[in-house]
């Protein structure tokens, strides 16, 4: 004879439980993985303050000028040539044009004394010292700013809120 009572399956509780475990297990780990709003726009943000230090030490080094050219979308280190053009930087790995990750985007650039029209540039002399500079990334609401002093110093911070938003 057979027993039925040895054959029994899981109940609809012990079901119930194991696929609530396997929910929070998934919930913690999708969490994790994704990361948040705000790291992606505080990363570039410090990228480029790593970048534009590279570059500054670069100029010094070579005595030459360099620039770093700002779009919405991205930006890209220049050289200025025996022409006097800015002409982009050749085979570089470190200092390549660098396009923005999808959803950030480059809401200002307010360089001091460079001019209203055209592509805003950063110069970057081969003393170390730069214009007063204020670059702002921007995703949605987030904001960072990357600032740069006379003095050479460049830092990256959250920018401070617009007026108007709360």
């Amino acid at each position: 004879m057979n027993d039925m009572g040895h054959n029994r399956g899981f109940t609809l509780i012990e079901i119930a439980v194991v696929m609530l475990v396997i929910v929070i297990v998934l919930g913690i780990v999708s969490v994790n993985l994704e990361p948040d709003r705000e790291s992606a726009v505080r990363d570039e943000a410090k990228r480029l303050v790593l970048l534009l230090r590279t570059a500054q030490e670069e100029a010094i080094l070579q005595g030459k000028m360099l620039a770093v050219a700002f779009e919405a979308q991205g930006y890209s280190f220049q050289v200025l040539d025996d022409k006097n053009e800015f002409q982009p930087l050749p085979q570089d790995d470190v200092l390549r044009p660098r396009p923005l990750p999808q959803g950030i985007e480059i809401s200002s650039v307010d360089i001091e004394g460079a001019p209203e029209t055209g592509t805003p540039r950063l110069l970057l002399l081969p003393t170390g010292e730069l214009p007063p500079f204020t670059i702002t990334f921007e995703r949605g609401e987030i904001r960072w700013q990357v600032q740069g002093l006379p003095t050479g110093k460049i830092t990256a911070q959250v920018a401070p809120l617009l007026p108007g938003k709360a």
